[in-house]
């Protein structure tokens, strides 16, 4: 049994143009690592001052449970020579999630011009153009000072939002 999903473009499954379905744009499940090749993938971009706590736990919980056709990415406005807070790993290893990301990464206008969502902590006015009419400021404060709980409010905090996120994303 061929199970599919709607996105953007034709709808195929295998390599059979699918015609005979309702209106919109559908594509089997097999196909979805060529969607993602073909560049049909819409982006969520978590941007925090220096990408190393609130960002990559978002980028990381938003790819956890992302539908197919969906990616997180997260980048800040003050992240060249920044390092992620190791504690960001072991927050999210408590939960099972892993996250992937190794450097931090600087925010560019390209990253907001291609993103479908720009997730702020805090920062959109340091943010590069773009960004307004497609953002959302989720005000969620940093891990500087914070107790191993106050940490783990952060986690739940962000958890919560970008579920909440997830639920709102178009089909």
């Amino acid at each position: 049994m061929r199970v599919w999903r709607r996105l953007s473009g034709a709808r195929h499954c295998g390599s059979v143009e699918r015609n005979d379905r309702e209106s919109g744009s559908w594509i089997c499940d097999g196909l979805i690592s060529a969607v993602r090749l073909a560049g049909l993938v819409r982006t969520v971009l978590f941007v925090c001052v220096e990408n190393s706590f609130r960002s990559v736990m978002a980028e990381a919980l938003f790819n956890a449970n992302t539908p197919p056709g969906w990616k997180a990415i997260s980048a800040g406005v003050d992240a060249v020579g920044k390092q992620i807070n190791p504690l960001a790993y072991s927050l999210m290893e408590e939960i099972g999630v892993r996250v992937s990301k190794k450097r931090t990464q600087q925010v560019t206008p390209e990253m907001i011009q291609k993103a479908w969502r720009v997730v702020t902590f805090g920062c959109l006015d340091r943010c590069p153009a773009g960004a307004v009419g497609k953002n959302e400021d989720w005000p969620i404060p940093g891990s500087t000072g914070k107790t191993q709980a106050g940490l783990r409010e952060i986690r739940s905090d962000l958890k919560r939002r970008v579920f909440e996120l997830l639920r709102r994303l178009p089909e």
